[in-house]
């Protein structure tokens, strides 16, 4: 029997990949995810910018049961964390307005005004507001430059959705804008659905495991210095600290590259049978080679997480869920014979290795999501225990990378409201890898890649470099015959 929730309806035990994300935000290792869109209405709108928010997220809220429930016992573990349906949802609890101070970017430039409300957003963790507030948030930016135009960045717990499953927030927020009636309701109380909320990840996909799978992760529990040795001179940042600080500090960079190097970026990789996922991973990796000794370091392990949503069974169209499972690929230091002219970062770039990590993608995307890490969580009693048995030790991956691809309207951008600019974001996983890397590509057409670490894992110096150096490195790239920079 599950415990009183404080008289909140119960629903169901959180799933084990769900009890993975609660157990993070309990211990403060990692918040949230937020995907922010602008939106842009054509002609003005002449009606209450807060009224037709408010109306427009009832309607979210009534097709996404999630939305009104939360998460409870966050301290606990698999099956005693469970989730719970407010009674309502008070809007004005939840969404947050805010007005620029200068004009909105144009293209390629990028939004510091955002930067600044991501971060902000990420280093607010939802486990204080247990019982009483949902487990998301939606901030809005407003601006007297431009009042057709707003920014709404949805922020929310990782256990409720996935970045893919974000895209259907603001799908469904799109849709309510460009159809409300002159009878909406704008009251901000909403009451909770009472809809089931989807069933969690384990039992939309049968996670079937291999015996010589099973075996492997045996072996490598018992036995971790001769079945997952640690590769020789590999940079993963930093340890992770000892001791973990209250609260752990989340950084946060955004590149914006223009609709035109996007183009390019995306011919390129196509001309040479790669995705663009695969070669910003190749080129980070590059100005991570770049900027770190070559004497010590020579490897860099990146994982990245795939979307799973085509592989569930059961789950109701458009629905948001937490469906994602991890690919990792092992880079190693090499300067290219055919690109030992070009110098600096692009030294260590080549679209052969581009091709090797959508091969990998493609390869662990065919097994369907089988054999796949999520799995293995039902053999983990202390979820906690399974990341503060890791404090003091090395990490053990040097970078993450998470794409949602490129936002498409569902209608087709034939309703008042559009998006445009968007960026994905969220925070770095206190004791994983030191940096990470989100990506989309927005209505407007700019690829937006957001760039986060922990305080303590890696330099900020470095940060700033690898950073710069990719950006440079992809104006490098899509540079055309004439020499012309297309970066910004």
């Amino acid at each position: 029997m599950m415990p009183d929730g404080g008289n909140l309806e119960m629903l169901r035990p959180c799933g084990r990949w769900e009890t993975f994300s609660t157990a993070r935000n309990h211990l403060g290792y990692y918040n949230n995810v937020g995907l922010i869109a602008t939106y842009t209405s054509s002609p003005q709108s002449s009606d209450s910018l807060e009224a037709e928010i408010y109306a427009a997220l009832r309607v979210v809220i009534d097709k996404h049961s999630i939305l009104g429930a939360i998460p409870l016992n966050e301290d606990k573990s698999y099956p005693k964390v469970y989730f719970s349906r407010l009674r309502s949802v008070d809007l004005q609890s939840c969404v947050e307005f805010r007005q620029r101070k200068i004009p909105g970017p144009q293209d390629g430039e990028v939004d510091q005004e955002l930067d600044d409300l991501v971060a902000g957003q990420h280093n607010r963790a939802f486990k204080h507001d247990a019982r009483t507030k949902p487990f998301w948030r939606l901030a809005v930016l407003t601006s007297v430059h431009n009042p057709a135009t707003f920014t709404a960045a949805f922020v929310f717990h990782h256990a409720l959705a996935d970045g893919s499953s974000a895209l259907r927030f603001h799908d469904t927020f799109l849709a309510a804008l460009n159809t409300l009636g002159r009878n909406r309701c704008s009251d901000p109380v909403v009451p909770s659905p009472s809809t089931p909320i989807p069933p969690p990840f384990e039992e939309l996909h049968p996670m079937t495991v291999s015996w010589s799978y099973f075996l492997k992760a045996i072996l490598t529990t018992l036995l971790p210095s001769v079945f997952a040795a640690r590769p020789a001179k590999i940079w993963t940042g930093n340890d992770i600290p000892a001791t973990t600080p209250s609260p752990p500090i989340f950084k946060f960079r955004t590149i914006t590259l223009s609709a035109d190097t996007t183009k390019r970026l995306a011919i390129l990789c196509r001309q040479n049978g790669t995705s663009v996922t695969a070669a910003l991973q190749c080129l980070l990796a590059a100005s991570l080679f770049a900027n770190l000794p070559a004497s010590e370091f020579r490897r860099l392990k990146i994982t990245g997480a795939m979307s799973m949503r085509r592989f569930l069974h059961g789950l109701v169209e458009d629905q948001m869920t937490n469906a994602i499972m991890p690919y990792e690929f092992m880079h190693e230091r090499s300067i290219h014979e055919t690109d030992k002219h070009i110098g600096g970062i692009l030294q260590y770039f080549s679209w052969s290795q581009a091709q090797d990590v959508k091969a990998t993608i493609s390869t662990e995307l065919a097994k369907a999501g089988n054999d796949n890490s999520i799995s293995l969580l039902k053999y983990v009693s202390d979820m906690h225990g399974l990341f503060t048995a890791t404090l003091g030790k090395p990490r053990t991956c040097s970078a993450d990378i998470s794409s949602i691809g490129v936002y498409k309207p569902k209608d087709d951008g034939a309703g008042k409201w559009k998006i445009g600019r968007m960026v994905f974001s969220q925070c770095a996983t206190w004791t994983g890898a030191p940096l990470g890397l989100s990506i989309i590509t927005g209505g407007d057409g700019n690829a937006s890649l957001n760039f986060v670490w922990c305080e303590g894992g890696i330099e900020d110096e470095l940060v700033v470099r690898v950073v710069e150096g990719v950006r440079n490195a992809v104006g490098e790239l899509v540079k055309d015959r004439d020499g012309k920079d297309s970066i910004e």
